[in-house]
């Protein structure tokens, strides 16, 4: 695995630096996924005959209805 190295001011005390560290990899992980996903969906899709518009506008239906079964379930406002 890969290293990356994040320099802080020293003032930082450890358990702050100890969260920093748990957010950092957080952030990192979900870049990576969502870049490999992003990748895989780039091969996956090469020879869709969909535009780019009609598939940003089947995305926000997507959003749309998602949302609205959430509302409906409780799970947001």
């Amino acid at each position: 695995m890969r290293e990356i190295i994040v320099k802080v001011p020293v003032e930082v005390d450890e358990e702050l630096l100890e969260k920093l560290k748990k957010d950092m990899d957080v952030v990192v992980r979900l870049r990576v996924a969502r870049e490999l996903l992003l990748k895989e969906w780039d091969k996956r899709f090469a020879k869709s005959e969909l535009t780019e518009e009609k598939c940003l506008e089947l995305g926000r239906e997507v959003n749309r209805t998602s949302l609205k079964a959430w509302k409906e379930k409780g799970l947001t406002e």
